[in-house]
């Protein structure tokens, strides 16, 4: 299909749409104006001819109610008036009435005529009494034959205005076509090698824009293979003497190997160092975080003894003015007085919160310690070679030994039941799937306690690995702590729930068994994918023990 007549049809099928549109809203407008108006003139014409014949016809007066009919019938649209009694005998009539006057002949609205005549009926009632009715019918030839007219007229103005906007179309076609066919005449000439090629680029619309693209593009490919010819005249004179240059390019390789050895001894110098910044820069770490987690049990322990001292003045106090009373020399109204100045009945209750706080920031010390001792004799400790161990024994034993609420539903996928054994040493995957497992535990305790909380446990057969995968439903890791997940001490609990080693001790293990661990975080819970080889070398083995 050209561009041509794809040009007429479109501009046509825009056009003829509008159209449509603008004559069904226009034909419908007149069709529902026109008989909205019959309708209330018709209701109208009824109801004030039943009340005009009212009197009469209580009054049983036919010759007025005959000349109220004959008179009505003058109107040129009403073909016939009717007026019934009570019985539905004809008091009066005229015009070409139908042959029964049954409720069945009778229209809902001027719309639902067939035969050309709306009839109407108005009932003559007083005081809620039915005394007859009146029945005029209404001629609509001459309003459907109107709305014919309309369409008919306004199909011949639609056909019209096509006929002008497909002449429109071809021209304009004609038009934007010229300039193409040059276009591609040109394309086709180029095609065949010649490059002599020149198109007219007169004018401003687009058209005339790609025109001038286009010379600009053969003038571009003149010159590329000018410049193409040139450089192959200059790569033949350069082939001749390409054996010493490479002569020069080896020395020049053998010069810059020399200097990438040199550069890779002092790399390797640089990270020895780094290594050891590294070492240092944790041992730093984890001493600020011991003297962190001690310094706030000690503070707080130096505070409870300053109280207890207040306290111990206050008690001795108490006991010299309470001498003086009983020696009488001074009058119990003072000591009285004096205990509820200094509210001595609470003496002894502030005095002991303050000693088992202050021996519970001991034992908080003591246990700190402890963690410290126990993590340092578990990094110097000699490990065995690895051995095969069954994965689902080990998250097995280690919910075991956590005894989770019955309320937390953990779900273990059927896969990890499937995995194959990986190499590692039962005590530690224990472990660190039972800190894993725990973290996931407190998480979910910390999480919103209208929610049913989840943890669950999913594995992946990587072929030389296997990845398990544990995800709860809690409130997730703080954005800004994520880095520090690993940092010896470091805990989201609160102070005195937890050592904040955990995850210290995770890493560690994964690391000794050349695997890998991951964490996501998000707001609605945090996953851990633990990775682990599946079978190792025996040198692999040697190396991580």
């Amino acid at each position: 299909m050209s561009l041509r007549l794809k040009t007429i049809l479109g501009v046509a099928l825009i056009e003829a749409i509008l159209l449509a549109i603008l004559l069904t809203l226009t034909l419908n407008y007149l069709e529902t104006t026109n008989y909205q108006g019959l309708n209330q003139r018709a209701s109208s014409t009824t109801q004030l001819f039943a009340s005009t014949v009212k009197n009469a016809v209580l009054s049983f007066d036919l010759a007025t109610v005959d000349s109220f009919t004959q008179e009505l019938l003058h109107n040129s649209d009403i073909m016939y008036v009717a007026v019934l009694g009570d019985n539905g005998r004809v008091l009066s009539s005229a015009g070409n009435l139908p042959e029964s006057f049954n409720t069945a002949i009778l229209e809902m609205n001027a719309q639902s005529v067939t035969d050309g005549l709306y009839d109407v009926r108005a009932t003559i009632s007083e005081s809620g009494i039915e005394f007859g009715s009146v029945w005029i019918g209404f001629d609509l030839t001459g309003l459907l034959s109107q709305i014919k007219d309309a369409k008919n007229w306004s199909m011949l103005i639609v056909l019209g205005e096509m006929l002008l906007v497909a002449l429109f179309s071809y021209l304009l076609g004609s038009y934007l076509t010229q300039r193409l066919s040059e276009l591609k005449n040109a394309a086709d000439t180029i095609a065949s090698g010649e490059r002599d090629v020149h198109i007219s680029t007169h004018g401003k619309d687009e058209l005339a824009s790609v025109a001038a693209a286009f010379s600009n593009m053969i003038q571009a490919l003149r010159d590329s293979e000018n410049k193409t010819a040139t450089y192959q005249k200059r790569l033949e004179e350069a082939n001749q003497t390409l054996e010493s240059k490479v002569a020069r390019r080896t020395a020049d390789l053998v010069r810059s190997n020399d200097q990438l050895r040199e550069i890779n001894h002092q790399l390797k110098q640089t990270q020895e160092k780094l290594v050891e910044s590294e070492k240092m820069a944790s041992i730093g770490t984890m001493a600020a975080g011991v003297a962190h987690e001690i310094n706030n049990p000690i503070g707080a322990v130096k505070s409870n003894l300053k109280m207890c001292q207040e306290y111990l003045d206050t008690y001795q106090k108490w006991t010299d003015i309470a001498e003086q009373v009983i020696h009488q020399s001074e009058p119990l109204e003072t000591l009285t007085h004096w205990k509820k100045r200094h509210y001595a009945d609470d003496l002894y209750d502030d005095f002991s919160d303050s000693l088992v706080d202050a021996n519970d920031c001991v034992q908080r010390v003591i246990n700190i310690v402890s963690a410290l001792q126990q993590y340092s004799s578990y990094s110097q400790q000699t490990r065995q070679h690895f051995q095969s161990i069954e994965l689902f024994a080990v998250i097995d034993e280690a919910l075991n030994t956590l005894s989770p609420p019955t309320s937390l539903k953990i779900s273990i996928a059927a896969n990890v039941y499937q995995l194959p054994p990986v190499m590692g040493r039962y005590e530690e995957l224990v472990m660190l799937f039972k800190e894993v497992l725990k973290n996931a535990l407190q998480a979910c305790e910390r999480g919103n306690p209208d929610v049913a909380h989840r943890i669950d446990v999913e594995g992946e057969n990587k072929g030389d690995s296997c990845t398990l995968t544990v995800k709860d439903s809690g409130p997730g890791l703080p954005r800004d702590q994520g880095h520090r997940v690993y940092d010896p001490f470091f805990t989201t609990l609160p102070v005195g729930q937890g050592m904040g080693l955990g995850l210290t001790y995770v890493y560690d293990i994964v690391r000794h068994h050349q695997g890998e661990i991951q964490l996501t975080s998000s707001a609605h819970g945090t996953t851990a994918a633990i990775t682990l080889l599946c079978q190792i070398d025996d040198a692999a083995a040697n190396h991580a023990s």
